[in-house]
């Protein structure tokens, strides 16, 4: 669906636009309209093919939208942009590896505030712009809610919603469906449980089962397998969320949360676990706090909750339904997901982001700031706590990554705040081994003479790095300025950067 949303509005934004369906279309190429949707037979997220693709639609940027810890072997020549949830504490180290070594990453975009702390932390800078939604169709819609309560039966009931995968228990099926089962043992009849999800799921759990052994099948109602298999229509999902009283989701961790937004856009206040992401979401709604972080499988942290405090927040919304006081969180809940509507989103956000991007790409590749992956090469610890930043730009992009180490120097031929002007061919004053840490990062292919720079570099410095672009890199040729070093012994990378380290 955010694909589909992307696809739309990125036109409209005026950008020809391609999809590369990496996962789920074989065969050969389809259209949708004048839209090209480009097949992977590989099944591998689109590592191999993506190459193929991208020259063939003359791209100028691949946007991602999927976890990045299995995008790691992208080839290195395409200008990608991954959009990627963060639904750990902290970022997962698989996914921190990608962002720091990949040279082809042009920008990164996270899908919420949360992710985007989290690459901070990191030292990875990242821009904000979270999933979006229709508001104009997610709406509280009254007479659809009358309708579709009257047609169950349901306009007595408390009607609870819950809409999610049934993908290896993330989602929190088992908590949500024992504490429903509590709630209506304590109101005999009252009760009704919407799970907008496919119960016999083969990368889930047997949620048919399930419910069969709790005794829940006469309350409990879900969407047939040919609807699912089909698809649902946005409007007919939106009649579902206007039939509800409450949204459950007591998630272990989310990237964003779409159906929290979509359940508050028609109104409907929200019950959901107060981590990762959705606390930032939630307007009018109930938290639920008493949280227990367990290790997964990606090195890093979610969070469970117990099935006696998902009750207590049921309990609460359903008082609030008995006295009439839930009426006031629905506004407050509509409120919320206006910040989340498509158009909001993509003027205010992507369109300036891509407008961004596109002068990053055009514009020499020294002249962008970090490149992620070379932070990498940047060490946690030096003697003496004192760093050189050699050729440091007059934005000193790295300058908030070095001086962690220590007392920062960043000399430049360009005058700017905070800037030493310096040739770097003769760095006199400075003593030998004065600094702990020298960084020199696409220096050495602007200069007159490399190797005397380099010298003087290592003199100065106990420790270094020196990372500067050859004729081997795809983005060589587009910058004029670009000299061939030739005088100097170095390591080439696979991303056609020389590296020498001392």
């Amino acid at each position: 669906m955010q694909a589909a949303t992307a696809m739309d509005w990125i036109r409209r934004l005026g950008h020809d636009f391609g999809m590369f369906a990496f996962w789920g279309l074989y065969g050969a190429k389809v259209d949708l309209g004048d839209v090209p949707v480009f097949p992977n037979d590989a099944g591998d997220y689109g590592i191999r093919n993506s190459k193929m693709w991208y020259d063939n639609f003359k791209a100028d940027l691949l946007i991602t939208h999927v976890d990045v810890w299995v995008l790691g072997g992208l080839p290195l020549d395409i200008n990608w942009v991954p959009r990627l949830p963060i639904d750990h504490y902290p970022a997962p180290p698989a996914v921190i590896d990608v962002l720091k070594r990949h040279s082809g990453i042009r920008h990164i975009i996270v899908e919420s505030k949360y992710g985007q702390r989290m690459l901070a932390e990191q030292g990875i800078e990242a821009t904000y712009i979270p999933a979006s939604i229709d508001t104009n169709i997610y709406k509280p819609l009254p007479e659809k809610r009358k309708i579709g309560r009257e047609r169950y039966g349901w306009q007595d009931k408390f009607v609870i919603g819950m809409v999610a995968t049934n993908h290896e228990e993330r989602k929190n099926w088992n908590v949500a469906l024992k504490a429903v089962k509590v709630l209506e043992d304590n109101h005999k009849g009252k009760i009704i449980f919407y799970m907008h999800t496919d119960l016999q799921h083969p990368r889930g759990i047997n949620l048919q089962l399930m419910r069969e052994s709790l005794g829940m099948t006469e309350y409990t109602f879900v969407p047939s397998r040919e609807e699912l298999s089909l698809g649902i229509e946005k409007p007919v999902l939106a009649n579902a969320y206007n039939v509800m009283d409450v949204f459950l989701l007591p998630t272990k961790g989310e990237g964003f949360g779409v159906p929290i937004v979509e359940a508050q856009a028609c109104g409907i206040p929200v019950i959901t676990t107060k981590c990762t992401s959705q606390e930032e979401l939630i307007g009018g709604g109930y938290f639920i706090e008493k949280l227990e972080p367990f290790w997964t499988h990606q090195n890093a942290w979610q969070f469970q909750c117990s099935t006696a405090e998902v009750v207590d927040k049921l309990e609460e919304a359903y008082k609030d339904w008995e006295n009439g006081s839930l009426e006031e969180r629905k506004v407050l809940a509509r409120q919320k997901a206006l910040e989340y509507d498509d158009e909001k989103v993509f003027t205010e956000l992507w369109k300036p982001t891509l407008e961004l991007i596109e002068k990053k790409i055009k514009a020499p590749r020294n002249g962008e700031g970090i490149q992620p992956w070379r932070l990498a090469f940047i060490p946690p610890s030096i003697v003496p706590r004192k760093v050189l930043d050699v050729g440091c730009g007059t934005t000193l992009p790295y300058k908030k990554v070095l001086e962690r180490l220590g007392e920062y120097v960043g000399i430049d031929t360009r005058p700017a705040e905070g800037v030493t002007v310096c040739d770097c061919h003769d760095l006199s004053r400075w003593g030998d081994g004065e600094f702990g840490f020298v960084w020199m990062s696409e220096v050495l292919e602007h200069l007159d003479n490399p190797a005397k720079a380099l010298a003087e570099a290592k003199r100065v410095g106990v420790h270094g790095v020196c990372l500067f672009s050859t004729p081997k890199n795809a983005f060589f040729k587009g910058d004029p300025d670009h000299r061939v070093v030739t005088d100097v012994p170095y390591t080439e990378m696979a991303t056609g950067d020389g590296c020498v380290i001392w």
